[in-house]
Parts: structure tokens; C-alpha cells; sequence
């Protein structure tokens, strides 16, 4: 078998479907039901091994709910029989079908781990699919997503590559429209999210409490009340007094940050569209959220908090520490974003890295651009 797609039943499963269907591969897709299984001896997990394999999955749901102590060492040891399960599955599936590649989404959670662990033991290369880099594209990676991929992170990459021209006016360029949860579409609606906006300010876009670039990629600010601190530490030591920060909180995410949002005068919450509060801000300080690319789309400087693919020395500011933070936004209107660098780090990401179309709307020149990769990941996998 060429292809063995991975997913849980829902959206993925049916785009994976839909590959499935359309790529000139001999493909197959597998979900997460359980299935009865007996009599098949797999290689042996480490106590360790599991651990591992259910961390960023238990802790997701930490974040996403909240329960005692002794409920949570419940859930760890039904994870733990779970991961085993899943392990023990995939075993069976890998050597029957004894695909040259596998596809799944994202690759962080429970099930999608267990594939990887496999994976790893059998030589089986990985492609991970997740939303794209840039509007309207498909990540398809064989490292990984986020701050885990493959992109170069070394500036002179994309400075030894042609200067790409601005085919599509800066201003013209489309961001990602993001639907708000639906706890939160009447309460996004309220007055206090659409006052004017300030004449200068700078821009600082909450991200998913529970999200993976959160929990996994950020290693100095792990909730959005700490990122809320930060902010609150620079606007305290701000040379300018007229500076404001506006937070929007993330359209998906059903928390509510009630008690900030009259906290301090200096920090004001929107729900303003997003391209409109990034075109009128004089940076954007994220932790990594996809915002930071949609802002080097529109020529912001962009000061990064966590660990990202595109906190690239001359692209933008990659700070470790609230002083840091401080320091850069007191200088933030010496700073001129380096366009050229931008554009060429942005032509990488169009020309060669995303693939084009969203995963939500496929069409022919989405699978075309898929045929193509998966043929060289076959026929090298072929080779070896």
C-alpha cells in the first residue's frame, strides 16, 4: 500500500476520504474505533514509553477541564490502557497493510502518538497535515507542525533566494476569517469589544488555553492571564504614556477573561476584525500564534513569545523575558520591518512550502500539488 490515512471520524476523516478518492495512489483510511483484537504479540512499551505517548493528551484536558486530584490519576491510568490499546492496534494495521507512508493530522494527541512511536520502530516515514502557514493552504510536513516543522530557520536561507515582488498589493492581502465559539458569538457582540480605537497601540492576540503552540511551544507563558502580566509589566515601564495594548481574545477559545477586561486603562479587549487592529497597530506581540505570519503579511514588526517557525533573527523579534519585552516595545517605532526578507520568507512558504487550497475546500490544483509530494515520499520510500 502506498498510503494509510490516520484520523479520527469527523472533518479530517472526510477530507482524508476525499484524497483518498482523488489521489492516483493505492491508498486506504483507517479511524480510531476500537476493534476486537487477540492472539498478536507487539514489541514491548517502557512504562516511560507511555508516559510519553499520553502527556500532551492529559494535559489538554487538564486545561480544558477542571477536576480534583484523584480525578485526574483516574484519567491518567485510563489514558495509559488506552495508549496501549491504540499501539497495540496500529501494530496489527502497519504490518498488514505495510504502507510506504502515513498521513495524519496534526500528530500531537493521544492516538496520532501512538502511530508515531510505531512508525519510528518500523522506518515509516510520516506526513503531517494541519491548516496552512499562509490564508488558504494546507500544511503537508514530514517533520512536524508548529515550531516542529521543517521550515529553515536561518535567515541567510531565505536572504540567498530572488527577492520575490509584492504581486498582491500589501493592503489587498487576505487573512483568515476565525468563527467565534458558539459560548461566545452574543457575548463577541457587546458594546465593550468595538469602541474606536486608540491612535497608537499595539496589537497582542490570545491564543487557545488548551492548544498544543501553548502547552507545547511555549515554555515561559502557559496561560493567557500570565500573557496578560507581561503586557501589563511593559505598559508600567512604557516610555509612552499614550501607548494602549489591544487584546482580542481567540474567536475559538470559550473562555472568557471577565476580570481583565477593566483591569488596567492602558489594556483594552476587542473583537474588531483582525486585519483591521494588525494594519492599525504599530507591532503585534504574540506568542506564536498564526496571527505573527498574517502581521509579516501586512509589513507589522512582530515580537514572539514562545517558539515559532517564523521567530526568525531579522523576521522578527524573539524575546525570552518581560525586561526583553520592555526594552523592544520602548524602541518599537525605530523598528522597520526588513520587507525584502519578509517577502522572500513569504514566496518560500507560497511557492514551495504550503500546499495551495485549504483542506476544507479542496479542488483539482490541491491534489495535484499533494500528487506530486506524495510521489516523491513514495517513490523514495520505493528506493530505500
Amino acid at each position: 500500500m502506498d498510503i494509510l490515512f490516520f484520523s479520527h471520524q469527523g472533518a479530517m476523516y472526510r477530507y482524508f476520504n476525499y484524497l483518498s478518492r482523488k489521489l492516483p495512489f493505492d491508498t486506504k483510511v483507517v479511524d480510531f474505533s476500537p476493534i476486537f483484537q487477540i492472539g498478536v504479540e507487539v514489541p514491548a512499551l517502557s512504562a516511560a514509553d507511555i508516559a510519553q505517548g499520553i502527556a500532551f493528551h492529559l494535559e489538554r484536558k487538564r486545561k480544558k477541564y477542571k477536576a480534583p486530584e484523584w480525578v485526574w490519576r483516574i484519567v491518567q491510568r485510563y489514558y495509559e490502557r488506552q495508549y496501549l490499546r491504540f499501539y497495540r492496534r496500529f501494530y496489527i494495521l502497519l504490518n498488514k497493510y505495510q504502507p510506504k507512508c502515513i498521513a495524519l493530522w496534526n500528530g500531537h494527541r493521544l492516538p496520532e502518538f501512538a502511530i508515531k512511536h510505531l512508525t519510528e520502530q518500523l522506518n515509516i516515514p510520516v506526513v503531517h497535515f494541519e491548516n496552512g502557514l499562509l490564508p488558504n493552504t494546507t500544511t503537508f510536513d514530514l517533520k512536524g507542525v508548529n515550531d516542529a516543522n521543517s521550515l529553515p530557520r536561518e535567515a541567510k536561507f531565505y536572504r540567498a533566494r530572488t527577492a520575490s515582488k509584492v504581486s498582491t498589493p500589501v493592503a489587498d492581502r487576505d487573512l483568515v476569517i476565525r468563527k467565534f465559539h458558539r459560548s461566545k458569538r452574543s457575548h463577541a457582540k457587546d458594546d465593550i469589544f468595538h469602541k474606536p480605537l486608540p491612535a497608537k497601540f499595539i496589537f497582542v492576540p490570545f491564543q487557545v488555553k488548551y492548544d498544543s503552540q501553548v502547552l507545547l511551544n511555549s515554555p515561559r507563558i502557559k496561560t493567557m492571564s500570565e500573557l496578560y502580566r507581561w503586557i501589563e509589566y511593559v505598559v508600567h515601564n512604557s516610555d509612552d504614556s499614550s501607548l494602549k495594548f489591544i487584546i482580542k481574545e481567540h474567536p475559538s477559545d470559550p473562555e472568557k477573561y471577565t476580570e481583565l477586561y477593566q483591569k488596567n486603562p492602558q489594556i483594552i479587549f476587542s473583537n474588531r476584525d483582525t486585519k483591521e487592529l494588525i494594519e492599525k497597530s504599530h507591532a503585534v506581540v504574540t506568542i506564536n500564534s498564526s496571527v505573527g505570519i498574517e502581521a509579516l503579511l501586512l509589513h507589522k514588526p512582530v515580537i514572539v513569545l514562545g517558539e515559532a517557525c517564523y521567530a526568525i533573527d531579522g523576521l522578527s523579534h524573539q524575546l525570552g523575558s518581560m525586561e526583553e519585552l520592555s526594552v523592544v516595545v520602548n524602541n518599537i517605532s525605530s523598528s522597520q520591518p526588513d520587507v525584502v526578507l519578509i517577502e522572500q520568507f513569504l514566496d518560500y512558504l507560497g511557492r514551495e512550502y504550503c500546499v495551495p487550497g485549504s483542506w476544507r475546500n479542496p479542488n483539482t490544483t490541491h491534489v495535484g500539488a499533494l500528487t506530486e509530494k506524495f510521489t516523491v515520499l513514495i517513490e523514495s520510500a520505493t528506493e530505500g
